[in-house]
């Protein structure tokens, strides 16, 4: 097989992971947007933020957990701000630094989308997998981030006890 072709196999492989990577989001954005009018990606930033001490994170930070470039962080957060969803403050303890807080109403939108979105990724992706096949595609999705973005996988929880 020449360096600059892909074998069959790899090929193949490519084109489903291409695939799960275009259409799960787009089929995750369809729902979160008929049900709380959300982006995936907004929902991922009011997620994140839910998550942190006191519903509030530093935006570079809130960057890296919600998987999202800051640039693009910015934008999403000027969304969910004019929605009353989340505010964002200088840190008092440093004005380098800006703050995203969840609001209550962020609160309410996410605890009632939240049981759905659940519901959605269990259907589309982990009730199609065996215990095994759930072991392998944690350690292929965190073996792919970790050289690309490994402060994303800092962030995360340690693995659970297999």
């Amino acid at each position: 097989m020449p360096a600059d072709r892909l074998s069959p196999q790899q090929d193949r492989t490519w084109s489903l992971l291409v695939g799960v990577m275009m259409w799960l989001p787009a089929e995750l954005d369809a729902y979160l947007e008929r049900s709380a009018d959300l982006s995936h990606a907004e929902y991922g930033v009011l997620r994140c933020l839910s998550l942190g001490e006191d519903r509030e994170v530093h935006m570079s930070r809130l960057a890296a957990t919600a998987s999202v470039t800051p640039s693009h962080l910015s934008r999403i957060v000027g969304r969910l701000e004019k929605r009353s969803l989340l505010t964002r403050s200088t840190d008092p303890a440093d004005a380098r630094k800006t703050l995203a807080r969840l609001t209550p109403s962020g609160a309410r939108l996410l605890a009632e989308v939240e049981p759905g979105y659940v519901a959605e990724v269990r259907a589309r992706v982990f009730e199609l997998l065996g215990n095994r096949q759930l072991e392998q595609l944690e350690d292929l999705a965190e073996a792919i981030l970790t050289p690309l973005r490994g402060e994303c996988v800092a962030l995360l929880p340690p693995r659970s006890a297999r």
